[in-house]
């Protein structure tokens, strides 16, 4: 046979199996056109205007990589089921004289045309939406873009030899999945469904105690950067315990409906569930795919929307004040009033030392706090807070006990910044914990002594690091006479050859113009050149100077929060067009395989009116499982979310569980539509209406 006979055979299959392909050819597109988009703002020359845009160049990498890796699964999916219902045709075209080498030219043909469709299409709209993902992002994260379309030369080739490689794979398994059936298989093989899978017990329980297993890390689970680490054992265990209960369980329910006779031996119920427990190992796995998407999707969706809502109850709370200074020393004399008299006239402006810019400009401070503070990571052991390594058994009770960050503060200090009249005994303290309670009535230090509380705090001193560093626990301990309280541990060494004990003194303040970044970045580089200016005098006592803006942070925040969201959105979209797929595809495999069944029940006196309440009953028994279960897995994985939330920056508990409930609600419309689309496919195939 000539070339242009099986060119013209793959062009009538695709043409007379446009339900099947024009989906398939759909998805390809959709995964092209996200990879190109991808790879196009990685290398965009619109990324340099970003701060902090090798993160984001980063996370959009990592989102491509990972639309690389679920076009590829997701694709064979897809080709798998097209390639099973094809077989038919196939099957027909080897009795009438065609060898399996004609067939595999027919199939090289498929291939060649979808993929050139899928690719040619998805490159063209990736470059034609390119531009508009480009202006979204750059909404997002707050700046201004320009309306010039460009194309990205390598992102093209990129994804060009990727979604080729991915569809050369893809053939070779459609003709090898067709070279080892014999012509009769080929023609029964689309009516041929699976065998009724028995109930398999242990499998049933392995699933409920991994999903136990999961479900329990999720809820228990108190600290964030251990609720960061487990995250990803509990997505695989709740992805492995949702394929094997769906697999398993469904058997299960249909076993348990065909018991009950007064449900199974009704009209709307008999034809349904017979033929769900006929093939529902492949029921079972799409309905858990549909499931794992849905929950990704609600995932991604209301962690990355909270955080973008809430970046600015974050950002003040993170900097109360507009630019805050922090000074470390190297020892306490460091931190003496001598010392902290230089460091104050430094900032302000008072006392301009050798070698800095005494021309610039020195706005007014107001709103201004300053005090000293010691800190140094301690690990609870045995009652007492080990600051010392030596006082720590080895770093898997370290790791048991759980460490704590600890930080001492004077009393003269808290009363200055709260304005409180506080008043403390020699051997007294008050304590403010963050992310930790501390219920003891005294605390011990292994190096120091031991301190009576007298009050655990409900507010303390406006530094932010309630929130900044959320991923930690703290506990602030307020002494009458600091020196006193820190001079033991001044003089510890860690492993390093490093202080055991962090000291600082902290200033902060607001301005006018603060909330500019052009001001507020002015006003840190004339204190940092003062600062370090200091720094090289002899005796200064400064080891190192960290100045932040509230201005600066704001726009790293609201660029990586934008990003995050920006990537979000993307992968939802991806993932929500697999989910319809999937379901649509179910929906048609499941209506071919049904139709001559209701045709017989209809040839016995079934009415078109019987037949929908049976699809009606079918697809309600199973196809809302998935996003109750996706519900399910979102409530118990909400605990561990806000704790790794909490890292990131989320600091409002109502705002990402109004976000959590809205994003379920509007997926959940949003999957009653698509159920009422697919309904109604299903139902013109088994009732033999035409399109």
């Amino acid at each position: 046979m000539k070339t242009h006979v099986y060119r013209r055979l793959a062009a009538d299959g695709i043409r007379k199996n446009k339900r099947l392909y024009v989906p398939y050819m759909m998805t390809g597109s959709i995964m092209v056109m996200m990879h190109y988009l991808m790879c196009f703002l990685v290398n965009a020359p619109v990324m340099g205007r970003i701060r902090g845009s090798g993160f984001l160049t980063s996370i959009l990498g990592l989102g491509a990589i990972v639309i690389r890796l679920f076009a590829a699964l997701f694709l064979f999916y897809t080709n798998s089921f097209l390639i099973r219902q094809r077989n038919r045709e196939f099957g027909l075209y080897n009795v009438l004289g065609m060898d399996k080498k004609n067939i595999a030219r027919i199939i090289v043909w498929e291939s060649v045309l979808s993929t050139l469709v899928s690719v040619c299409g998805g490159l063209l709209l990736g470059m034609l939406f390119s531009k508009l993902g480009e202006i979204g992002l750059l909404n997002i994260v707050g700046l201004d873009t320009d309306y010039e379309i460009s194309v990205s030369l390598g992102a093209v080739r990129l994804t060009v030899r990727i979604f080729a490689e991915i569809y050369l794979f893809l053939m070779i398994c459609s003709i090898l999945r067709v070279w080892f059936l014999k012509p009769l298989e080929l023609l029964q093989s689309s009516q041929v469904g699976e065998k009724p899978p028995r109930a398999r017990w242990l499998l049933t329980l392995a699933g409920v105690v991994s999903l136990g297993i999961a479900y329990f890390l999720a809820v228990t689970i108190r600290e964030p950067i251990e609720a960061l680490m487990l995250f990803f054992v509990a997505v695989v265990l709740v992805i492995a315990a949702t394929y094997v209960l769906f697999v398993v369980g469904s058997v299960t329910l249909c076993r348990v409906l065909q018991k009950n006779k007064r449900y199974y031996y009704r009209a709307n119920h008999f034809v349904s569930v017979s033929s769900m427990a006929y093939r529902m190992r492949r029921n079972g796995e799409g309905l858990a795919s549909i499931c794992i998407l849905s929950t990704m999707v609600l995932v991604m969706l209301s962690c990355t929307v909270t955080l973008y809502t809430g970046d600015e109850t974050h950002i003040r709370n993170s900097w109360p004040r507009q630019i805050v200074v922090e000074i470390h020393s190297d020892s306490l004399e460091g931190l003496d009033e001598e010392h902290i008299e230089a460091y104050r006239e430094a900032v302000t402006g008072g006392n301009v030392p050798a070698g800095a810019d005494a021309a610039q400009p020195v706005p007014v401070h107001t709103n201004v706090i300053s005090y000293r503070k010691a800190e140094a990571y301690a690990v609870y052991v045995d009652d007492v807070f080990a600051v010392d390594m030596e006082h720590i058994p080895d770093l898997t009770a370290a790791q048991a006990y759980g460490g704590r960050t600890v930080q001492f503060f004077s009393l003269e200090d808290f009363n200055a910044c709260m304005g409180t009249e506080a008043v403390l005994e020699d051997g007294e303290c008050l304590i403010y914990c963050v992310g930790t309670d501390y219920r003891q009535d005294t605390i011990t230090f292994a190096e120091g002594k031991t301190y009576r509380v007298k009050a655990v705090l409900d507010r303390f001193i406006e530094d932010g690091l309630s929130v900044a560093i959320s991923g930690s626990t703290i506990i602030n301990v307020v002494v009458a006479d600091l020196d006193a309280c820190i001079a033991p541990l001044s003089g510890l060494i860690s492993s390093r050859g490093l202080p055991w004990i962090d000291l600082y003194w902290v200033y902060g303040c607001d301005m006018e113009n603060g909330e500019d970044l052009e001001t507020a970045e002015a006003e840190v580089s004339r204190i940092l050149e003062n600062v370090s200016a200091l720094r090289r005098t002899p005796g200064s006592g400064i080891t190192r100077t960290d100045i932040q803006s509230r201005a600066a942070n704001r726009a790293d925040v609201k660029q990586l929060n934008g990003g995050l969201l920006f990537l979000g959105l993307l992968l939802s979209l991806v993932f929500i067009f697999a989910s319809v797929l999937i379901i649509y595809y179910k929906q048609i495999s499941e209506g071919y395989e049904d139709q001559s069944r209701f045709g017989i029940m209809q040839n016995v006196g079934m009415t078109k009116r019987e037949i929908r309440r049976s699809v009606n009953s079918q697809i309600l028994t199973v196809f809302f499982l998935p996003l109750v279960f996706a519900g399910v897995h979102l409530a118990f994985a909400f605990p561990m979310l806000w704790r790794i939330m909490m890292m990131m920056g989320s600091v409002s508990l109502p705002l990402f569980a109004g976000m959590t409930v809205l994003c379920f609600v509007v997926f959940g419309v949003f999957y009653a539509a698509v159920y009422k689309l697919t309904a109604g496919a299903y139902y013109r195939i088994v009732s033999g209406a035409r399109e």
